[in-house]
């Protein structure tokens, strides 16, 4: 392999040299990865997960005064009825009738074979046709006490319980059983009733103030319900958006899974996305020292790389996770939702790689490593789309690699404004960007020019770096012990050479001069 990128090295320019660098890292990265999805991954949700439930209570008012608009409360209900199936929903509906229970009238709970909630919506449109508005005495009438009821009905453990009040007249305070509006809402509490919707009167609204505080809802004009401009079937979008979705989707997988599964998720796709990071900055920093014939990987910096490719890849890994959440269930984003994620990898892992290229400015390196994240996600997406998971994410790892290392090393080469050919030997020749960092000359495994030590070159035997617009190569004082120098500062200038050891090192400006 070292042989082959030797070879490569004197062919191909340094972009494409890192991009095969990064190929290589973050492929053999992935393989690892995709044994560790295996076995941490959590269980996938059903393909055709259940649909989700929803109960929901109608307290309706028949007393007399709302023969006028009874006809149109019931076509409603009926209408109401018949869309909760056509959306899908694991639906059921009851009623509760109330007239005024302090003038003998009792709340009336239609059965359906002995259960007060149906799926089976003629049986209950049915039952509701044959209600007749009659009776009410006084026009408060017993609304809380009829509320109360119904929050005790049995409604399903995991279903949305919803509560639907319609009325033409203010509760009776304090009712046979209710004694305020608090007391009904802490009734509504303990039953864990998650909405409540009211159709009322517009004057009514204060007498019913503090009644959907622990179980929210929207409130309806009984006249709009009842004339059938769509009062019921409005309700129906709010119900829907109120139900928890049950599956989430997770950043680099088209499966899905358990929303319990949520925490667990976003840690393993954290670390998958971290074991990435770690493939592919190492092997950039291999890369760039078998690009300046160095040690290929020395402890600290397999250590620092591994550290902090690691950490870079979690935070990725789990902000892209968290963005890409709220719009995995809209079909329109989700492609923009993995090429976001797949994006802050790349400018994480860009960010990394400055601190390991000489020179190289951390905010290019974040617009590289960007650039080559979101070109890996369309080549995820497109793969992914054909082959599936396990392809798609390999692929997708060796383009994010190939793309990551491309960028870094070609916006390297655009921004920089003086720079070093160093010349191995007559046909093999490397670039390195000059800046406030200094190039190190030495025999040290830091040097980026290595000096052999055999010949008397110390481990760091000369500085080169930029200074006030001036290039100035700065040599140890070991130097003026060792080989006789009296001179120790020099200033280059475009086209100046330096012969140091087996090594001519040529100084190149990208105008000329600096300014």
């Amino acid at each position: 392999m070292q042989n082959i990128f030797g070879q490569l090295r004197q062919k191909l320019s340094k972009p494409l040299l890192f991009g095969l660098y990064g190929a290589t890292g973050c492929f053999m990265a992935a393989i690892g990865g995709e044994i560790f999805l295996a076995l941490a991954l959590p269980p996938s949700a059903p393909t055709q997960p259940p649909p989700p439930q929803v109960d929901v209570m109608f307290v309706l008012d028949i007393t007399g005064s709302m023969g006028g608009e009874i006809r149109g409360v019931q076509t409603g209900i009926q209408s109401f009825a018949r869309e909760m199936t056509s959306k899908k929903l694991d639906a059921q509906v009851g009623l509760i009738a109330f007239r005024d229970r302090l003038n003998g009238e009792e709340s009336q709970i239609l059965s359906f074979d002995g259960s007060p909630l149906t799926s089976d919506t003629d049986s209950f449109s049915s039952q509701v046709g044959k209600l007749r508005a009659k009776g009410g005495g006084d026009d408060p009438e017993s609304s809380l006490d009829a509320v109360a009821l119904a929050a005790r009905q049995p409604f399903r453990p995991k279903a949305t319980k919803v509560i639907l009040l319609i009325t033409d007249a203010p509760p009776k305070l304090p009712d046979r059983e209710m004694q305020s509006v608090a007391e009904t809402a802490n009734v509504l509490r303990e039953n864990n009733i998650n909405q409540l919707h009211l159709v009322i009167q517009g004057s009514d609204r204060p007498a019913f103030e503090g009644l959907q505080t622990s179980s929210p809802g929207e409130t309806f004009l009984l006249s709009e319900a009842a004339a059938g401009r769509g009062g019921f079937e409005s309700i129906l979008p709010t119900v829907g958006k109120q139900i928890a979705e049950t599956t989430i989707k997770g950043l680099q997988s088209n499966k899905e899974f358990s929303a319990e599964s949520l925490t667990r998720l976003i840690i393993v796709i954290s670390t998958w996305t971290g074991i990435l990071a770690i493939g592919v900055c190492l092997a950039l920093i291999m890369g760039q020292n078998h690009y300046l014939r160095r040690r290929l990987l020395t402890k600290g910096e397999g250590f620092k790389g591994s550290s902090g490719s690691l950490i870079a890849g979690f935070v990725a890994g789990g902000a892209g996770q968290l963005l890409f959440l709220p719009v995995a269930n809209i079909s329109i984003l989700v492609t923009v939702g993995r090429v976001i994620g797949w994006a802050i990898l790349g400018t994480l892992l860009g960010g990394g790689m400055s601190f390991f290229v000489p020179n190289l400015q951390i905010r290019r390196a974040l617009q590289g490593g960007g650039i080559g994240g979101a070109a890996g996600a369309i080549g995820f997406l497109l793969v992914s789309a054909t082959s599936g998971d396990l392809v798609g994410r390999l692929v997708g790892a060796a383009i994010i690699g190939f793309f990551i290392g491309l960028m870094i090393a070609l916006i390297e080469d655009l921004s920089r404004r003086a720079w070093l050919i160093v010349h191995w030997t007559p046909t093999e020749q490397t670039k390195i960007n000059l800046g406030t960092k200094p190039v190190l000359l030495g025999s040290s495994e830091d040097a980026h020019i290595y000096l052999r030590k055999d010949q008397g070159y110390p481990s760091v035997a000369a500085k080169i770096y930029l200074e006030s617009g001036k290039i100035v190569m700065q040599f140890d004082e070991e130097m003026q012990k060792l080989k006789g120098m009296k001179i120790l500062r020099h200033e280059l200038a475009n086209g100046d050479r330096r012969k140091v050891g087996d090594v001519m090192i040529e100084v190149k400006t990208a105008t000329g001069n600096l300014p």
